[in-house]
């Protein structure tokens, strides 16, 4: 796979502080998937938060079909519901090695950290229209999470 984007989304879900992971995981298989849709999964598990495992990097993705993200985006799930919530600093402070990580080696440019709706917006959907989905939350900032891993 030829990584050029991070596919940041949410899970729509409350995140109930226990592996919320593995729910995810049982419906994407549900659906007949061979695993979890997504490559990598943040989320609060007891007092802390986690980075957990989804898919291999070696497979394409099974998250944002739109614009082909799913064989060119690393898709990023965030547990929460952030239509409801805005994201909380320690969850944002969990990710940002990942993040960090995966645009070194993957040389990721800092525009090529997409929120799902906004490669929908892209693809000519609008998502304040009701057009297209608001992941990863109506809530969750864009710019402002772009701007922690701006070149400085």
């Amino acid at each position: 796979m030829i990584w050029s984007h991070i596919i940041v989304h949410h899970s729509l879900t409350k995140d109930s502080g226990t592996v919320s992971w593995q729910a995810i995981r049982r419906y994407h298989l549900g659906l007949g998937w061979d695993r979890v849709g997504y490559h990598f999964g943040v989320e609060a598990v007891g007092s802390g938060f986690e980075v957990l495992l989804g898919r291999s990097l070696l497979m394409r993705g099974a998250h944002c079909r739109e614009l082909h993200m799913n064989e060119h985006g690393i898709g990023v799930c965030f547990v929460g519901n952030y239509d409801l919530n805005a994201p909380g600093t320690k969850l944002l402070e969990t990710a940002d090695p990942l993040i960090h990580w995966l645009m070194e080696v993957y040389k990721i440019p800092t525009e090529n950290i997409l929120g799902h709706r906004e490669v929908g917006r892209l693809a000519g959907f609008e998502w304040t229209a009701g057009e297209y989905k608001t992941c990863p939350g109506r809530l969750w900032n864009m710019d402002d999470f772009r701007a922690r891993y701006a070149e400085a």
